[in-house]
Parts: C-alpha cells; structure tokens; sequence
C-alpha cells in the first residue's frame, strides 16, 4: 500500500501535476480568501448598523437624556457591541458616523422623538417682574406701560452723546 502511494507521489511530482495542482489551491485560497473576508465584514456591517439603528430608536425615546447624552448613549452601546462580537475595524469615528447618518434618516423618516426635557437648575434664580407701586395705590384707570424696561437696562448707542450723558449722571 505504501509502494502504491509512493509511486502515485513520484508520478505526479515528474508529470508536473502536482506543482500544479499546489499552485492551483494557493491562487484559490489568495483570490477566495478576500472574498470571504469582505463577506463576512460586510455581514458585520449589516449587524452593527441594525444594532445601531435599535440603540436610536430606543434613546430618541428618552427625554431625560440630552442629545449630546443620547449620542453618548448610542455611541457606548454600539461600542461595546463591536467589542463584545470581536468587531476589531469598528473604530469610534466609524461608529460616530454611522449614528449620525442613522439619526438623520431616522429624523427624515419622521419617525417619533422626544424633546430633550430640561429643568431649570438649582442655582437658577427666576426673575418675577416688578409691580408698579403707584399703579396699586392708585384707583383710576390708567394702564401701566410694562412693555418697556428701565431706560438703564438696555444699551442702544451710537457712543458719543451716551457718554456725555453718562458723566453727566455720574456728576450729579
């Protein structure tokens, strides 16, 4: 059996169909290799784009987030999904633009978000306006002006004469 082997190697080898036939799966294995690779990134894309698409539809659900928040939010699920599946071309910067083009067609679409809601800060003092005293002392019907401010708090000045001006009442 051995014998038999070694005569079909020896064969091949002296007819020049083995280098061949090598030769032949080698340029397979070069030209198909590619191929695969491409499919299977492509496969990868097709997953991280809809895993994407899943992450906007979820935060542009959520008001309590802010955009830059849900950008954030979408960016870090994206990630560690490329991370967890071994996704070792899914860099940040790809990843940030795929949101981005996803948000802006998910916004195109028409499809529901959220207004980001916002809540006034704790140091955030909220001005009341100022009544008038004489208008409350005073029985007659005279309406009060408030749609203009105090002359002191708005600026509008060509600059020369508000100067004067200025050092006028600073004199006085």
């Amino acid at each position: 059996m051995f014998a038999i082997l070694t005569k079909t190697f020896n064969y091949l080898q002296s007819t020049g169909v083995l280098a061949a036939g090598i030769a032949f799966i080698l340029a397979v294995w070069k030209a198909a290799l590619p191929l695969a690779q491409a499919h299977a990134k492509t496969a990868q894309e097709k997953s991280l784009l809809t895993a994407i698409e899943g992450l906007v539809a979820l935060n542009a659900q959520v008001a309590a987030l802010s955009k830059q928040g849900r950008f954030d939010a979408v960016l870090n699920g994206a990630l560690t999904f490329a991370s967890d599946r071994g996704y070792t071309w899914a860099k940040s910067d790809l990843i940030k633009g795929f949101i981005e083009g996803i948000y802006q067609e998910y916004k195109r679409s028409g499809k529901d978000i959220a207004p980001v809601a916002t809540t006034p800060s704790s140091d955030v003092v909220e001005e009341k306006p100022e009544v008038d005293a004489q208008s409350t002392t005073d029985n007659t019907n005279a309406k009060v002006d408030t749609s203009k401010s105090d002359s002191t708090d708005t600026v509008e000045s060509d600059g020369v004469d508000d100067i004067k001006q200025l050092e006028g009442e600073v004199e006085k």
